[in-house]
């Protein structure tokens, strides 16, 4: 047991607690000034541990043996004095067991060498580190020790008494529940590791699984009754190195503070992005100074099985706001996320240079295939190992000097299967539904949720955003407590927005607007002035959660789209019931307004979080919220074509669609939402290089745009340039060659994009059934056509213009049987070149809406028809996903049947 103090009839662990950071994930390791500010974050906070161990550095697994330099000694030297200041216990680790010989006499000097250079630069504690590695140990260590955990605990000895006994933790290869074999009773590893191990050396466990939802009291007894002493918990809630899509944003919780007794320390190991760990770290730091709350019998290692009891999403009840209770009293998740927005507002608002621009998201976790990038390590920029899936993050450039670095190749290692395995979708069993059978990379359907509407924690009952944003009436939330006198997990609730504040009603519910008036009352010129506030961040939060986890509004966007999608008939012209009643149409377009509203507030929040002055904070989290951005977008788009009176086919609605994946957190539910499983390459987009707040808007065709839409199709027109001087004499030609007949004929599979001038800068035109479409083509539109410019006289020397009037005269419908079988839509899609540029994925939100809409009603692939010598739009096609389709007979000679299936 560690040492405990009764403090007011309270059981309270003593400064030998650990508590603080592990920098142990998979990915880009933090930089030396990142770390320098995580010290001073950490002794602000009341943090008293760091433990180095990031998993990509070359010099703490791959080449841990390899001395550091002259260079880089100064600079650790200077890192550990600099945390020493900070009051921080600065851990050095290594993970030798990838390729240690546990046997070899030359590997245990390495070993010992090492962490005795270390030693000397003033580093006082240190980890020997065992996790993600086979466990099949080579001949000539199975000659000298009786098994993997003998080998591992002998060399940890050995190497902690060479260097006097320090501070020492040690993390067993089974670091969890889930990887204890048969079970953790029984496991004849960690019964060695418990009856081998010196006692003072700490065991780093993980909990029940890799990432754990819930630790229990009852859960750490049975390890400690084990591995013979209280372990210290390594805690990976705030993980992401697992999922690129995902960031963690949410309060430490699903740990009762009745465990302090019961441990050694808790160290987490958050977010691979630096400046998105604030919120992890200061809730952390809310839970360790709160009071521990537990009875005589808890204390003494009594029965506490009710710890185990999962965390409800649903609130009840009302009770005072409890904004200081976390600081020294009970732990509430609640009042600790209110305590921690209230300092990261102040961090965000903070001028902070963004450093070296956007942050590559880290990919998934590969524990045994390696490959060669290169990243900042705790001195220098060095190569290291990442996994497969990581994309290289920065040049090879040594950060001190400035200088290129030659990269020393890494010896070749066997691929073997990712150690993090996902679950089958259909999976129903009773571990999934408590969170505790799955880890969060492997989750394959949402969680039960309320759908009940809740409000934001905030500073005031009503509010309305600086700068003229969106009101919202803002309540403080119910705050609950996370820890009983009995030492349970009881029921908490979520930071929650009221998506409800403002008067969403529509002037005309039974119809859609038809005009832009709706999108200039949301656009502001001086929109980036606009600071963040605190609701902001509350809302952000809500977003990227917790794994196991949304925020209430996030889901509130899902249940109201899916309402939203399968209500669809009730406004479908079409398609509306008998039983429907002018009452149901009302609901339904009141409730769309309500979902534009709140689609809409996400968008405002994200422009004002890009223009924060934390540059450094921005550039990390801008991959996410962009993405995130561009999903609710595309959401509001799909309900607004929904409220058009188009028909939605009953194809859809069949419940044949695959399973939700829960991979990309609510960004990915959000996504997944819109009915193009087949299409999901559309949401890969790469975020631009620079963070930008630029308001681009995808909505359904209106008539008022015509005239627009033509003009961007005669900018556009002439392989990609502005073709306005080709028909000077007839500016409307080439618009009603290429869109008009889809503008007429068609208009409910068309979309324009709007800039923040509300101009008209790109658009996608579409007819769902192409044979359908070229029969009304024949009988209307081409003979208005051929009215509107007569056949031109002469037959020779012919100008573009009377080229392309004379192929009205002169037109053939080409639509061989075997392409419309595989592709029944045709499409057509253009944007502004400067617009593409700057924002790529708004061509790729427009397709996707459109596709959407597409399969909504029963299509599965579509065509388009490309001249050969217009490059750009070949290119801009074949990055959309389009192939060229092979044609049995000769169509022509400067065109080309680009296709793509749904």
């Amino acid at each position: 047991m560690p040492p405990m103090a009764n403090v007011n009839g309270n059981v309270v662990c003593s400064n030998r607690f650990l508590r603080g950071v592990v920098e142990g994930f998979y990915g880009k390791p933090w930089t030396t000034d990142q770390r320098r500010e995580l010290f001073r974050r950490m002794n602000k906070m009341g943090l008293n541990t760091y433990l180095y161990a990031p998993k990509d550095d070359y010099k703490h697994r791959a080449y841990w043996r390899d001395l550091y330099s002259v260079e880089e000694a100064e600079h650790l030297t200077s890192l550990i004095a600099e945390a020493s200041e900070s009051s921080v216990t600065f851990v050095y680790a290594l993970s030798p067991g990838l390729d240690i010989t546990f046997s070899s006499a030359k590997d245990v000097t390495f070993l010992k060498r090492k962490l005795e250079q270390v030693s000397h630069f003033g580093c006082k504690a240190f980890a020997l580190l065992f996790d993600d590695i086979e466990t099949d140990m080579c001949i000539a260590d199975k000659e000298v020790f009786q098994s993997f955990a003998h080998a591992q605990v002998s060399v940890t000895n050995e190497v902690y008494q060479h260097l006097g006994q320090p501070t020492f933790l040690f993390c067993p290869t089974e670091y969890c529940e889930s990887r204890a074999v048969p079970d953790i009773e029984t496991s004849q590893y960690l019964t060695t590791v418990g009856s081998k191990l010196l006692p003072d050396i700490d065991v780093l466990w993980t909990g029940p699984r890799v990432v754990s939802k819930i630790i229990s009291v009852e859960h750490i007894q049975k390890v400690t009754k084990t591995i013979k002493r209280p372990p210290v918990i390594w805690d990976n809630i705030h993980a992401n190195d697992y999922d690129h899509k995902r960031v963690f944003l949410g309060p430490y919780d699903g740990r009762s503070t009745a465990l302090m007794p019961h441990l050694h320390g808790v160290l987490t190991n958050p977010n691979c992005e630096f400046e998105s760990n604030f919120m992890a770290l200061h809730t952390l730091a809310t839970w360790s100074k709160s009071t521990v709350d537990v009875t005589k019998k808890e204390a003494e290692g009594g029965d506490n099985s009710a710890v185990t009891s999962d965390i409800k999403l649903e609130t009840e009840g009302v009770i005072e706001d409890s904004t200081t209770k976390s600081e020294g009293g009970l732990y509430d998740r609640n009042a600790a996320l209110k305590l921690a927005l209230k300092d990261w507002l102040e961090e965000i608002k903070t001028p902070k240079s963004g450093g070296m621009g956007v942050i590559k998201r880290s990919g998934n976790v590969s524990v045994i295939t390696d490959s060669v990038t290169t990243v900042n390590t705790c001195i220098t920029m060095t190569p290291t190992t990442t996994s497969s899936c990581t994309q290289p993050v920065m040049c090879p450039v040594n950060t001190l000097t400035g200088e290129p670095i030659d990269i020393p190749k890494l010896p070749s290692s066997p691929s073997t299967d990712s150690a993090f395995d996902s679950t089958s979708a259909s999976s129903t069993s009773k571990d999934s539904e408590d969170g505790e059978g799955l880890e969060p990379m492997d989750i394959s359907s949402s969680p039960a949720v309320s759908s009940t509407p809740s409000s934001v924690l905030s500073e005031s009952t009503s509010c309305k955003q600086e700068g003229g944003g969106v009101a919202k009436k803002v309540v403080d939330a119910q705050p609950s407590t996370s820890t009983t006198t009995e030492g349970k997990v009881p029921e908490t609730e979520t930071m929650q927005i009221d998506y409800e504040g403002v008067d969403m009603s529509p002037s005309n519910p039974l119809e859609m607007q038809t005009d832009t008036e709706e999108i200039k009352s949301r656009i502001s010129p001086l929109y980036t002035a606009q600071p963040v506030t605190y609701d902001d961040l509350a809302m952000l939060v809500d977003f990227f959660y917790l794994p196991f986890e949304h925020g209430p509004f996030g889901v509130h966007l899902i249940e109201e789209f899916i309402w939203l999608k399968t209500n669809s008939r009730i406004v479908s012209k079409c398609k509306r019931t008998l039983r429907s009643t002018a009452e149901d149409v009302k609901e339904w377009h009141e409730r769309s307004e309500k979902y534009d509203k709140s689609c809409q507030s996400v968008m405002d929040m994200v422009n004002r979080m890009l223009n924060a002055p934390n540059r450094a904070a921005v550039y990390e989290l801008f991959p996410y919220v962009y993405e995130l951005k561009g999903a609710v977008a595309l959401l509001k788009s799909f309900v607004k074509w929904l409220g058009s009176n188009r028909g939605y086919k009953d194809a859809f609605l069949t419940g044949k669609e695959e399973p939700w994946m829960f991979r990309g957190g609510l960004t990915g539910e959000l996504q997944r939402l819109l009915p193009i499983d087949g299409a999901g390459d559309l949401f890969q987009q790469r975020a631009p290089d620079t963070p930008q707040s630029s308001i681009y808007i995808i909505r359904p065709y209106l008539h008022p745009d015509q005239d627009d839409v033509y003009e961007v199709c005669r900018k556009t027109c002439d392989d990609g340039l502005d073709g306005t001087d080709v028909f000077p004499d007839h500016p409307a030609l080439i618009g009603d060659k290429l869109v008009g007949s889809f503008l007429t004929l068609s208009p409910e599979f068309c979309f324009v994009a709007l800039d923040a001038s509300e101009k008209v800068c790109g658009y996608v035109v579409a007819a769902l059934d192409a044979k359908d479409f070229y029969k009304k083509f024949e009988v209307a539109w081409l003979t208005d056509l051929c009215n509107k410019y007569p056949k031109p006289k002469a037959e020779g020397n012919l100008s573009p213009a009377e080229e392309i009037i004379n192929s009205f005269h002169n037109y053939k419908v080409y639509l061989p049987p075997n392409l419309y079988k595989r592709f029944p839509s045709l499409l057509r899609m253009s944007l502004l070149p400067q617009f593409l540029m700057d924002d790529p994925g708004v061509a790729k939100n427009m397709m996707a809406c459109l596709f959407a809409a597409l399969k909504a009603n029963g299509s599965s692939g579509v065509y388009c028809e490309v001249n050969i010598g217009d490059k750009r739009m070949l290119e801009f096609y074949t990055k959309m996903g389009f192939f060229d389709v092979p044609m049995l007979d000769e169509y022509s000679e400067e065109v080309l049947i680009l296709g793509r299936s749904f």
